[in-house]
């Protein structure tokens, strides 16, 4: 696709710039130089809800965007240039590790250089110092759970927005990769409502029961009986 084009060609030209002998922490500031200093991808403050900085075919055409679809960026541009990286899904925060080096890079913030330390400083800073550090806010992410948290993301964005039926498509693709999830399912159930969807929603709580091995479904069971009380009342 064009989109994959795209990234074979900055990491073409991230190429060019590093020379042969350089080692993973130099390629790596290469990556960094190039993306967010020469062609100006950076992180979009300003919009920072805009459903476009989630996509990153989107990142790709704008520049802009936030801290997971930057470091997904980052990740396939050196995993194109056999440089080893890992999302690092941090509190509040999303970053790129170069794998074996405890060094990290913050692609939001003009891919900054950071040490572990300093990535105990910026989640205290992010949590206003509420939150108490962690060794394992530094593990890697699972390519599944960076496809949550982007998709996780724009449900949010879009349920805040009242934006219910892109909502809907968004958990329904959620359910897809994290089957039997019952929040999920009472989601989708409560957007379908919002828009007096209310056969469609007793419909995804019904299908969630079908395949449910809960052996206390009465929430869900309630839930229902609501809805089917709802849609009386339009009658």
């Amino acid at each position: 696709s064009s989109n994959l084009a795209h990234l074979d060609a900055l990491a073409t030209q991230v190429s060019a710039r590093a020379t042969y002998e350089a080692g993973p922490t130099a390629i790596a500031r290469s990556i960094s130089g190039y993306l967010f200093h020469e062609v100006g991808f950076h992180g979009n403050s300003m919009e920072y809800y805009n459903p476009d900085n989630s996509f990153l075919n989107r990142v790709l055409e704008t520049h802009a965007g936030i801290p997971i679809t930057l470091s997904l960026l980052f990740i396939e541009v050196a995993r194109r240039l056999d440089l080893r990286c890992s999302g690092i899904g941090l509190p509040g925060h999303f970053i790129v590790s170069l794998d074996g080096t405890g060094e990290y890079f913050d692609p939001f913030n003009s891919g900054a250089l950071l040490s572990a330390a300093d990535c105990k400083t910026l989640v205290q800073r992010i949590s206003a110092g509420h939150l108490e550090w962690a060794d394992e806010f530094l593990a890697p992410c699972t390519k599944h759970s960076i496809l949550l948290r982007m998709l996780n993301n724009l449900k949010s964005i879009y349920m805040h927005t009242k934006n219910y039926t892109k909502a809907v498509g968004i958990i329904e693709r959620m359910t897809i990769i994290t089957p039997g999830l019952l929040s999920l399912h009472q989601e989708q159930a409560w957007c379908h409502a919002q828009q007096h969807e209310y056969r469609l929603a007793i419909n995804v709580l019904e299908g969630y029961l079908e395949h449910s091995n809960d052996s206390d479904n009465t929430q869900v069971k309630d839930q229902i009986n609501g809805l089917w009380g709802s849609l009386s009342r339009l009658n």
